[in-house]
């Protein structure tokens, strides 16, 4: 799962259909954010392999590797894997009754 700041970082490059410069993203998040804190965390990102980062001339620019809807996918799939491993068959239990009770089929 992606931090606040994070998350705010993935929408930025999701909306945009090329690479961006840490500065670019600073200002279309443009909320009191440090440059060095957007840097940090565009690297932290890129670590963690969720953005793709490409030294171009003598500057970073970052990308997003997948789509949101792919991403979010497999957040998902992976976040059910980990309650499933930890709560089982209760866990089960419970998504039946968010079903039923959210009338879902």
């Amino acid at each position: 799962m992606l931090g606040g700041l994070e998350q705010k970082i993935m929408e930025v490059l999701w909306s945009s259909s090329t690479p961006l410069k840490p500065s670019e993203v600073l200002a279309k998040i443009n909320n009191g954010h440090a440059y060095t804190t957007i840097m940090t965390v565009l690297k932290r990102m890129a670590d963690k392999k969720l953005i793709k980062r490409e030294l171009i001339g003598n500057t970073y620019q970052y990308e997003a590797l997948q789509d949101k809807s792919t991403f979010a996918a497999e957040a998902l799939e992976d976040l059910f894997a980990r309650l499933f491993e930890s709560y089982g068959d209760s866990l089960l239990l419970a998504f039946k009754k968010f079903a039923k009770k959210h009338q879902l089929k």
